[in-house]
């Protein structure tokens, strides 16, 4: 195939992709339709201040419809926590992605942590070093301020109040459009990725209610938003990764962790907690898929394609393995390891962390304005 055709066939690709004809192509670009439509062709060599005007109107970097078929990437590197739930959904969206293209791409995962510290990572997806990225929006609070807040427990009443934030103005202005203005694009916002409404408190003192946290030594992750919340229900807040908590508190530097429950069987939680505490938000964040974004618009549609596919796939997928690993765990902790599961008044730990929430946030974590909008949707 000759440069003119390749170089063609991708513009035209492209403005399908986006439902354009050649008409809205010249229209925002200045250029005759029967220009583009000979560069469509490949009738004639677009010169690179023409192409950059089509690249500019489909929202492409030059490098897509210049670089050769060999110069084109044929792998994609993930980071996620490989053993969890999520692990293994990612390891499905690298089967199925391998197979919707047939083989010619290749999705690698290594594991979370490998490459550094969470927000490491995540500014190395920015920087186009790491090309998929999976965790909850917590993890970008760095980059977009409003993940903090709204990834704290309680924060939404329930998963229908979760998916209109989601979908709203809001959501769209403060986190998706102000990721991708640093380089990072959401995949699939809304996923039924590796998490569900359960999360296990694990301490050495029976914890009832959010009252009996005052004073202990509270895990926390390095976020404005999760310390001023701990502090604000009497906890002292201690900064320690995930993966390092279960060694912190043997070391007696946290007495008191909040985790995912289905992450609860890779701690071997028995050998450090004496206690754990059931809470049920009614509603679960789940993982967000993110992709550099600067590599996503230099993938082709069948790609980018595959790419949601894959993921919604995988998601689908995900969903009864954690509804089993939910179930499974929660019989293995008194059974098996021998932790009393204690079953608070879930009401009463939602009234006091709305409360609390409120507090923080006229304190100053999120603008009154927006807190307001969020909880009115």
């Amino acid at each position: 195939m000759n440069e003119n055709r390749e170089i063609g066939e991708r513009v035209r690709d492209a403005r399908r992709a986006m439902g354009l004809r050649q008409a809205d192509i010249s229209k925002m670009t200045s250029l005759p339709a029967s220009h583009v439509s000979d560069i469509e062709r490949g009738s004639i060599t677009p010169t690179i201040k023409t192409l950059q005007k089509i690249s500019d109107a489909l929202g492409r970097p030059l490098v897509y419809f210049l670089q050769s078929e060999d110069e084109k990437p044929r792998s994609l590197g993930m980071v996620i926590n490989i053993s969890s739930i999520g692990g293994q959904a990612a390891s499905k969206f690298a089967e199925i992605v391998e197979h919707k293209t047939c083989g010619e791409y290749k999705v690698r995962i290594y594991e979370h942590g490998m490459l550094g510290t969470a927000q490491e990572q995540i500014e190395g997806l920015a920087e186009g070093a790491i090309h998929i990225y999976i965790d909850e929006l917590l993890a970008f609070e760095h980059l977009a301020e409003l993940c903090g807040p709204v990834c704290l427990p309680y924060f939404f009443r329930d998963r229908e109040h979760y998916l209109a934030f989601l979908q709203s103005d809001i959501f769209n202005e403060h986190i998706y459009q102000c990721l991708l203005g640093k380089g990072i694009h959401l995949l699939e916002p809304i996923s039924n990725w590796g998490s569900n409404s359960f999360e296990m408190l694990l301490s050495r003192e029976p914890i009832f209610s959010p009252h009996d946290l005052q004073g202990h030594k509270f895990r926390s992750y390095d976020s404005p938003a999760a310390i001023n919340l701990r502090r604000a229900l009497g906890a002292e807040p201690v900064v320690v990764e995930w993966a390092n908590a279960p060694g912190a508190f043997k070391e007696g530097r946290i007495d008191t962790f909040l985790t995912p429950l289905i992450y609860l069987n890779a701690l071997s939680p028995d050998k450090f907690a004496q206690n754990a505490t059931l809470l049920d938000y009614g509603y679960a964040l789940g993982l967000t898929i993110a992709v550099n974004e600067h590599a996503f618009c230099a993938m082709s549609p069948d790609l980018q394609t595959a790419l949601v596919e894959a993921a919604q796939e995988a998601g689908a997928y995900c969903t009864p393995l954690i509804e089993e690993q939910t179930q499974f765990t929660l019989e293995r902790l008194p059974s098996e390891f021998g932790l009393p599961v204690i079953h608070p008044n879930q009401n009463a730990w939602r009234q006091r962390m709305d409360a609390v929430i409120r507090q923080i946030c006229e304190d100053g974590l999120l603008p009154n304005k927006i807190y307001n909008q969020i909880q009115c949707l």
